[in-house]
C-alpha cells in the first residue's frame, strides 16, 4: 500500500476530505457531498462485541482467534495440544489415565506423524532441499500411508523414497547415493520403494482426475552443481551445459544413468580446459566410479566432432586428448 495516497472527492476536491465508511452496506461516502466512493468495503474490525472496559482487564481482539492452520498435517496439529496431566495429588490415577490415552490408535497416529515429519524436515534441511522439496515430501509421505504395500516398510525407507521423489518432482538433482548416504537406507530399498509411491500417486491422479505431471531433474541442473563443487571456470560451466544437453537428446549414453553421462560429460570438456581435472576428483564428486566414467568418455570421444562443434573456439577451449 502506498501511504501517499490520499482519497478525495472528485467532486469536492476538499483537501481535507471527510469520508465516511459505511461497513454496513460496504461504501465509502464523501460526508460533504453524499457521492458513493467506493462500494466494497472490507470490514477490518472486530467479529463481535469486545464488553471489556479497559485493556487491564484483560480483553483481547477478539477478532482473530486460534493458531495458523497447517497445509501439510491440516487439523492434526489441533489434536497435539489434548492430553492428560500426570499430577492427580500422588493417587496414581493420572499416570494411569495418560498411558492409556497415549495408547489411542488415533493420538498415536498423529504424535507419529507429527515426529516423522520433523525429521523429514531436518533430513531436507541438511541436504539443503528448498522449502516447497520439503513440503512436497511430508506431503507424499502422509499420503503414502494409505498405501498397503508400504504398511510393513520402516518409516525411515518410506521417508527416504518420498525425500527422493519430491526431488524428482520438482526438478531438484539430487543422486541416489546422496539420499542413501542421508537415511541410512539401501540404494535397493530406496528404488523399490520410489516405483511403488510412483504407481501409486499416478493412479490416485487419475481417480481424481488429475493430471499426473512427473518433472525430472535434466542433466543440466547436475552439470551445474557438480560443476560449482569443482570449482570449474563459467566458460567450461557453459560449455559442459552445452556438450550435455547434446549428448541428451541425441541419446549418445542411452541406457546409462544421468549421473554417469553428467560425470563423463564433465571430463569431455575439463579435458580440453586449462585448468583439467582428473577422472577421479570428478567421480567421487558426481558419486560414479572411476571405470564407469571413462568408459563412457570413450563413447563421447567417438562422437567428438559433432559435441565441441561451434563449442571449441567459442569457449577457447584446447584440443581434446584421444584415448
Amino acid at each position: 500500500m502506498d501511504l501517499n495516497i490520499k482519497v478525495m472527492c472528485p467532486h469536492c476536491r476538499n483537501p481535507v476530505p471527510n469520508i465516511i465508511e459505511n461497513f454496513r452496506d460496504g461504501d465509502l461516502i464523501c460526508g460533504d457531498c453524499g457521492l458513493i466512493l467506493g462500494d466494497r468495503i472490507v470490514d477490518t474490525r472486530s467479529e463481535w462485541r469486545t464488553f471489556s472496559n479497559s485493556d487491564s482487564d484483560g480483553g483481547d481482539d477478539p477478532s482473530r482467534v486460534g493458531a495458523a492452520t497447517d497445509t501439510l498435517l491440516g487439523d492434526i496439529n489441533t489434536l497435539e495440544a489434548t492430553g492428560i496431566s500426570r499430577k492427580d495429588g500422588g493417587t496414581g490415577r493420572g499416570k494411569d489415565l495418560a498411558r492409556t490415552h497415549g495408547k489411542l490408535s488415533e493420538q498415536k497416529k498423529v504424535t507419529t506423524l507429527l515426529s516423522n515429519a520433523k525429521q523429514i524436515s531436518s533430513m531436507c534441511e541438511r541436504i539443503g532441499l528448498t522449502k516447497i522439496v520439503t513440503e512436497s515430501a511430508i506431503q507424499l509421505f502422509r499420503s503414502s500411508l494409505s498405501n498397503k504395500q508400504l504398511s510393513s516398510k520402516p518409516d525411515e525407507w518410506i521417508m527416504a523414497a518420498c525425500i527422493y521423489l519430491a526431488c524428482r518432482q520438482n526438478s531438484v538433482s539430487r543422486t541416489f547415493k546422496e539420499i542413501c548416504g542421508l537415511t541410512n537406507v539401501p540404494k535397493k530399498e530406496i528404488g523399490k520403494l520410489y516405483k511403488i509411491l510412483a504407481q501409486h500417486f499416478s493412479k490416485e491422479n487419475k481417480e481424481q482426475g488429475k493430471e499426473t505431471t512427473r518433472a525430472q531433474a535434466t542433466p543440466e541442473s547436475f552439470i551445474r552443481r557438480f560443476a560449482g563443487e569443482l570449482e570449474l571456470e563459467n566458460s567450461v560451466r557453459s560449455a559442459c551445459v552445452q556438450v550435455g544437453n547434446r549428448v541428451f537428446e541425441n541419446d549418445i549414453l542411452a541406457g546409462r544413468s544421468t549421473i554417469s553421462l553428467v560425470a563423463s560429460v564433465i571430463y569431455f570438456v575439463v579435458c580440453m580446459s586449462d585448468t583439467p581435472k582428473t577422472a577421479i576428483e570428478i567421480a567421487k564428486i558426481s558419486g560414479c566410479t572411476e571405470s564407469t566414467l571413462k568408459t563412457s568418455y570413450k563413447i563421447l570421444y567417438q562422437h567428438r566432432e559433432a559435441l565441441i562443434k561451434d563449442i571449441k573456439t567459442a569457449k577457447g577451449l584446447e584440443a581434446l586428448p584421444a584415448v
